[in-house]
C-alpha cells in the first residue's frame, strides 16, 4: 500500500468515526492552549455535526470562541493557496519579486487541471494579476504560475510553504501542492486543520494586503479581458465579510475560511467538510453571526497611552507608565461588567530609566481568569547624563524589554 493511499484511508476512516460522534458544542485540544490566549466554552445552537470541523476565532487576539473537531487533520483543497499567497507576499516584502513583474505562463501552469482561467503557454501577465486570480477565482493555472515565479518551481514554492508553516507553528499542516488539487502521481495529499487555517488567516489579515482583493465580489483580469467572480459567496452578502478563501475536492468536501469585521471586532470562521456549496456559506455565516451576537471587543488602552498609575523615581521625578501595546480583550457580552484591570507596577523605582524601560504589567481578568497581560513602559528617560551612561534597553528572544546597566572594572 502506497503512502498516498494510506493517508487517504486514515482521513476517510477519521471522517466516518467523526460522523458517529453526537453533536458537541466544543472539542478543543490542550496542545493548542499554549499558542492561543483562551478557549471559550460555548454553544452556537447545534449544527456542528453537519460539518467535519469548524472554528470561530477572534482575528486580533487569537482567542478561540468556538471549536468543533478543530484539530482533526483534513485536506485544505484550494485553501492551500492561502499559504502560497502568504509566501508570495513574503517574497514581495523582501524585494525578491514585485507585483508588476512579468510572469511567462509555462506549459506546466497552462495544463493544470481543476478550476482555471484558461491561460496559454507563453502568455505573459503581471504577477499581481495572477495572484488576484488565484485568490478570487481560485484559478489553479494562475496559482501554479505564481508558485513558479516566487519559488523557481512548484516544488520550490512548496518548500517555502512548509517552511512558513513551521515558522507559524502549524503543527497539523503539511503541503505537497501549491493549489490543493487531489493527489496524483506527482504529489501527495495536503493536510491541515481548522486551528492552523485560522492561524494562516490571521497572518494574511495582519501582514498582507490580500483582503483588498478577496473583498471584491467580482473584478476585471488583464484589463477587462476576463472577469473574476469570487468563489466566496459571502462577499457582498454577509455584513462585514471581506475574505478569504474557499476550497473543494471530492474527498475534502466544501471548505471555507472566512473573515468579517464589525466595529472593533474581526472574526475568522473555518468550515471543513460541508456537504454542499450553499451549506458551507450558510454554516460560516451562522458561526460568524453567532460570534458577533455574543462577543464584543474592548480596547481598554491604546499603545503609548498613559496609564492611571504614578511611579516615584529615586531621583525625585514622578512618572506615569504607558502601555507597550493595545490592551484589547474579546469577551462574552454578558461578562463586560465583570472585567477587572490590575496594574502590577511598583509605586517606586530606583532608576535610572530610558524611554521604553519596562516598569510592570497591566493584567486584565474576568472571574479570576487573566485574559491578557500587557507591559507598562517608561515614557521618558530619567536620571542624570552620568547615571544614564552605559545604560541601554535590551530585548530578549521573547520580545520582552529590560534595562542593562554596564559595569566597569580593571579586568578584560
Amino acid at each position: 500500500m502506497g503512502r498516498r493511499t494510506l493517508v487517504w484511508l486514515i482521513l476517510l476512516v477519521g471522517a466516518v468515526l467523526m460522523s458517529l460522534v453526537p453533536d458537541q458544542a466544543w472539542a478543543s485540544r490542550g496542545r493548542h492552549y499554549h499558542r492561543r490566549h483562551h478557549v471559550v466554552v460555548a454553544d452556537t445552537g447545534g449544527g456542528g455535526a453537519a460539518l467535519r470541523g469548524a472554528l470561530v476565532e477572534d482575528a486580533d487576539t487569537g482567542r478561540v470562541l468556538y471549536a468543533y473537531n478543530a484539530d482533526m487533520p483534513w485536506p485544505p483543497a484550494s485553501m492551500a493557496k492561502m499559504m502560497m499567497l502568504l509566501v508570495a507576499e513574503d517574497q514581495i516584502r523582501a524585494g525578491r519579486v514585485h507585483l508588476n513583474d512579468p510572469v511567462v505562463i509555462s506549459a506546466n501552469a497552462a495544463h493544470t487541471g481543476g478550476t482555471r482561467l484558461g491561460l496559454h503557454t507563453g502568455d505573459v501577465y503581471p504577477l499581481g494579476e495572477l495572484m488576484k486570480a488565484a485568490l478570487i477565482r481560485s484559478a489553479n493555472d494562475a496559482a501554479v504560475a505564481v508558485a513558479e515565479k516566487i519559488g523557481g518551481s512548484t516544488a520550490g514554492c512548496v518548500a517555502l510553504m512548509n517552511q512558513k508553516a513551521r515558522s507559524l507553528d502549524l503543527r497539523n499542516t503539511h503541503y505537497n501542492t501549491v493549489d490543493g488539487l487531489p493527489p496524483s502521481a506527482g504529489h501527495d495529499v495536503d493536510v491541515t486543520d481548522a486551528y492552523d487555517l485560522a492561524t494562516v488567516a490571521r497572518a494574511i489579515i495582519h501582514s498582507t494586503n490580500l483582503l483588498q482583493w478577496s473583498s471584491q465580489e467580482s473584478c476585471p483580469f488583464d484589463n477587462g479581458v476576463k472577469m473574476l467572480h469570487n468563489t466566496n459567496h459571502l462577499i457582498g452578502h454577509f455584513e462585514g465579510c471581506d475574505g478569504i478563501k474557499t476550497g473543494f475536492t471530492y474527498h475534502a468536501g466544501f471548505n471555507l475560511t472566512a473573515t468579517a469585521k464589525r466595529g472593533d471586532l474581526r472574526l475568522i470562521a473555518v468550515v471543513l467538510g460541508a456537504p454542499s456549496n450553499p451549506g458551507r456559506f450558510r454554516q460560516a455565516a451562522r458561526l460568524l453571526e453567532w460570534g458577533f451576537d455574543n462577543f464584543t471587543a474592548l480596547t481598554l488602552a491604546r499603545r503609548g497611552e498613559t496609564l492611571p498609575v504614578r511611579v516615584q523615581i529615586a531621583s525625585g521625578a514622578v512618572i506615569q507608565p504607558v502601555a507597550a501595546e493595545d490592551v484589547k480583550v474579546v469577551v462574552p457580552k454578558r461578562d463586560v461588567s465583570e472585567i477587572k484591570i490590575q496594574y502590577d507596577i511598583p509605586s517606586a523605582f530606583n532608576g535610572p530609566l530610558l524611554v521604553g524601560s519596562p516598569l510592570g504589567l497591566v493584567n486584565v481578568s474576568v472571574g479570576g481568569r487573566v485574559l491578557t497581560r500587557v507591559g507598562a513602559l517608561s515614557p521618558v528617560s530619567v536620571g542624570s547624563a552620568g547615571q544614564l551612561q552605559g545604560t541601554s534597553v535590551v530585548q530578549d528572544s521573547s520580545g520582552a524589554q529590560g534595562v542593562a546597566v554596564a559595569t566597569h572594572n580593571s579586568a578584560e
